[in-house]
């Protein structure tokens, strides 16, 4: 669901789930109905800049709409085990580009190069959907997420060690 903060003017997206029948509808103040297909609008631009749910902070929000909010450029490598899966989502993100790597002797990509530019708000769940493919994947850009996924994998080695 997306929701637009009546205090803050901001937009999120969250999930009802299992808990519809403690959710009620209350009364509103009412917004004529031009505002509310412009906040989704907004929402809808939101979100095909970032990646996955989270809309961020209003501030960080505001700043994105005005284009004065630097987009971090990631890059990951996959190898052979998911490539086949990567190279499907061709659509996954408007901003994506696919490279491959150096053949291998059966004239196949050794690695592929997935990069994006992603909003700030977007590189914890963007993260967390290169995670599922733990072995198979290896940052290259930003360092920050070159650290904080080599950490998550020494620590992931640790557990069965």
């Amino acid at each position: 669901m997306i929701f637009s903060s009546c205090e803050k003017s901001g937009l999120a997206t969250s999930r009802l789930d299992r808990f519809t029948e403690h959710f009620k509808l209350l009364g509103s103040k009412g917004r004529k109905l031009t505002e509310q297909w412009q906040s989704l609008k907004v929402a809808h631009e939101l979100l095909e800049n970032g990646w996955g749910l989270y809309l961020g902070k209003q501030e960080e929000q505001s700043l994105e709409r005005q284009g004065k909010l630097d987009f971090i450029n990631v890059t990951v490598r996959f190898f052979p085990d998911v490539m086949v899966f990567i190279q499907e989502g061709e659509k996954r993100h408007k901003s994506q580009k696919i490279s491959f790597g150096a053949k291998t002797p059966d004239g196949k990509p050794s690695y592929l190069d997935y990069s994006l530019k992603l909003p700030p708000r977007s590189l914890t769940e963007f993260s967390r959907w290169v995670y599922r493919f733990m072995g198979s994947a290896q940052f290259l850009t930003p360092k920050e997420l070159v650290e904080k996924h080599k950490q998550a994998a020494q620590e992931l080695l640790a557990r069965y060690l």
